[in-house]
């Protein structure tokens, strides 16, 4: 990570990973009271709440974003001919396809 602070790199991964808590936290929650894919709505929600992360880690050298991602357990890869971003997590796939 040559000409990276670590300092900032650790507040990212400090912050991503207290958001990421929060999230897991909600989503217990929202696990015990009842199973339901969430809503455009509540998606669009949580986007513009981790907005600045997103912003941050947009704008981040790939080599410190890749970083975050292996904090955070997640690994991306792009099929440019199918144009589809796969997503791991856990053991959990996730297909984005189209635009996203």
């Amino acid at each position: 990570m040559t000409g990276s602070d670590p300092a900032i790199i650790a507040g990212w991964i400090t912050t991503t990973q207290a958001e990421r808590a929060a999230a897991l936290a909600q989503l217990r929650t929202v696990e015990t009271q009842t199973v339901r894919k969430m809503s455009r709505r509540e998606i669009a929600d949580l986007i513009t709440r981790l907005g600045d992360i997103a912003t941050t880690l947009r704008r981040a050298d790939p080599h410190d974003k890749a970083e975050v991602y292996r904090h955070l357990g997640l690994h991306l890869s792009y099929d440019p001919n199918r144009q589809i971003v796969r997503a791991e997590a856990r053991g959990e796939t996730v297909r984005v396809e189209g635009g996203t």
